[in-house]
């Protein structure tokens, strides 16, 4: 479970660090105050994507540190035997994972004090916590999420991963047969061709996916810099430098108005607004310094960063569209220059490994493709189950298991061999995932009639019937509740409720019927937007989770029968 999360300078964080219970989590706040920067930070630690936009400004890096402890049963000795391949066990069973993001863009990735490839610590995150973010409800309408949620549930994706490895294999295959079969002529050409695109990717020297965005983002900031810096010292001297400042007159008109309401207390308001109009041009000055002192108007380094720019818009014009590609179109000349260079001899031997990998593929994908549709009509049942107690009575959910008619398929039925079907690097099937709101309905893809709320409660319904049959160690819910309330909102916290008592539970929430639950063991965390300290965490003791749920109750104004209410939610759901 996830015992601790540290974070430092990290978007509106100064520095904070949260303490998690071992089953249900809660944390609230105002909008705005930063309770899904926590969410953002811990998806950090666990591999995902670093841009420096998330150093929080001012600062140079940005620091968020995870601390686990490893579980028993067999998927913490699973975990415990990954992190022992590569040297990074530790006997007491703790498990940390560390991100760090430099303002220059660099980035570093620990585990247990020893640096690994982001790619080890995405890996290892995936095996402890599953994320259910605002972002998943995007997800999920892209079809190929929808196999691999059938896939998780069935048990099948081991089995997945060993078919793409081989029909990669087989792709290889391919390219050096294509190879091979070349006339003496076409040979040269091609080995020309591809001399150039391998010497023209390589000398390109690619890095990160995201190197281009950051450059056009630093070639627009280095040609303006001059026209930024002088506003920026304009912009200083009329808020706060000249005779007649804003700040200066902001000065005289609170120390009237603070005179003027201790004659008349109906000031008092309006003295507040004032003096927190001061603090914001305070934060506003110290922030425009502070960029100021990053922004540098230097015409070697623009020269140098517009001349890269050019040359991997080159390259991704040529090989893209993305740098991922170009890396794999770099990859396919490489091999299929090396398979040129094959003498003729080669050539049958080639036949045979790709004939035996077809018979493999062929057995694998029948096997996979009917585990699917037995597990499809298996998750129908659970999920539509699920539904019900969510509130979604009538929803019917149906999983579209087809395949695809390709002439040059290598797959076919004994019954109808005249049929062939495509093979993907994940097999047969095309899966999607069909929805009917009530039994006169007709099935519709999920994509294109969900609403807001319930695509909350079938993302919980999914994750529920998932997590039953493939258990994590720590699940995440960023606004699970959206779009529902009342006795559906309370059918949600039942929800998450039962799922904390097999697992860690971290949800975040605007709902007080989720707010107010409280079986053993309970943390409510709360974060809070402090002026000078930024977003920070408090851990609250029972008459504070009082007056949070009477809060989110009642608003900023809470009354006496918002705290009676909120009381009785706490008393109700305790146990």
């Amino acid at each position: 479970m996830l015992e601790e999360l540290y974070i430092k300078d990290f978007a509106l964080i100064r520095e904070t660090r949260v303490a998690l219970g071992p089953s249900l989590n809660i944390l609230t706040g105002e909008t705005g105050a930063g309770k899904s920067i926590i969410l953002g930070a811990l998806g950090l630690a666990l591999g995902g994507k670093a841009t420096t936009d998330m150093i929080r400004s001012g600062a140079n890096r940005s620091v968020v540190e995870a601390v686990f402890r490893l579980p028993r049963g067999d998927k913490g000795a699973m975990l415990a035997e990954k992190l022992r391949e590569h040297g990074l066990d530790d006997e007491e069973g703790n498990l940390i994972l560390k991100r760090e993001i430099t303002i220059e863009g660099k980035g570093r990735s620990f585990i247990n004090a020893q640096q690994v490839p982001v790619a080890l610590l995405k890996e290892v995150g995936r095996m402890l916590v599953d994320i259910h973010g605002q972002n998943e409800h995007q997800n999920i309408l892209h079809i190929e999420t929808h196999r691999q949620i059938l896939d998780r549930y069935a048990g099948l994706r081991p089995r997945v991963r060993d078919f793409a490895k081989l029909f990669a294999r087989r792709e290889e295959l391919l390219e050096k047969l294509k190879s091979v079969t070349l006339n003496e002529d076409e040979k040269n050409r091609r080995i020309e061709i591809l001399s150039h695109e391998i010497l023209e990717i390589e000398k390109a020297d690619l890095r990160e996916n995201r190197e281009l965005d950051e450059l056009i983002a630093e070639e627009k900031a280095l040609s303006h810099a001059e026209s930024i810096l002088r506003d920026i010292d304009e912009c200083s001297r009329l808020i706060s430098e000249d005779e007649q400042s804003v700040m200066k007159a902001l000065s005289w008109v609170e120390r009237t108005l603070d005179h003027d309401a201790q004659l008349d207390e109906r000031l008092n308001s309006p003295l507040n607004q004032v003096r927190e109009a001061r603090y914001l041009l305070e934060d506003a000055i110290r922030d425009l310094r502070g960029a100021a002192d990053k922004i540098q108007a230097d015409p070697e380094r623009l020269a140098i960063v517009r001349e890269r720019i050019d040359l991997l818009q080159t390259i991704l014009k040529k090989y893209g569209p993305s740098i991922e590609d170009a890396r794999k179109r770099l990859e396919k000349s490489r091999r299929e220059l090396s398979g040129i260079e094959l003498s003729s001899d080669e050539e049958a031997k080639i036949r045979k490994d790709i004939a035996d990998i077809d018979a493999k593929l062929i057995a694998s994908a029948g096997e996979i493709s009917m585990a699917r549709r037995e597990a499809a009509k298996r998750l129908e049942a659970a999920v539509e189950q699920e539904l019900k107690f969510l509130g979604m009575e009538d929803t019917r959910i149906r999983i579209s298991v087809k395949w695809e008619l390709d002439p040059n398929g290598i797959f076919f039925l004994e019954a109808e061999p005249e049929k062939k079907y495509a093979i993907h690097p994940h097999g047969l099937d095309q899966i999607e995932l069909l929805l009917a709101a009530s039994s006169n309905d007709t099935l519709r893809p999920l994509r294109k009639i969900a609403s807001g709320g319930e695509m909350s409660r079938i993302m919980l319904a999914l994750k529920k019937v998932i997590i039953d049959s493939d258990p994590v160690f720590t699940m995440v819910f960023d606004e699970v509740d959206a779009g529902v309330g009342g006795r559906i909102a309370e059918a949600v916290g039942e929800r998450l409720a039962e799922l904390s008592r097999n697992a860690q539970v971290l949800v975040i929430t605007h709902l007080h019927q989720i707010a107010g639950l409280s079986p053993n063991d309970t943390v409510h965390l709360k974060v809070v937007k402090d002026r000078d300290e930024g977003s920070r965490i408090y851990r609250l003791n029972r008459e504070e989770r009082i007056e949070e749920v009477a809060r989110m109750i009642a608003g900023s104004e809470i009354t006496e029968s918002a705290v009676t209410h909120a009381r009785n939610i706490l008393a109700a759901n305790a146990g």
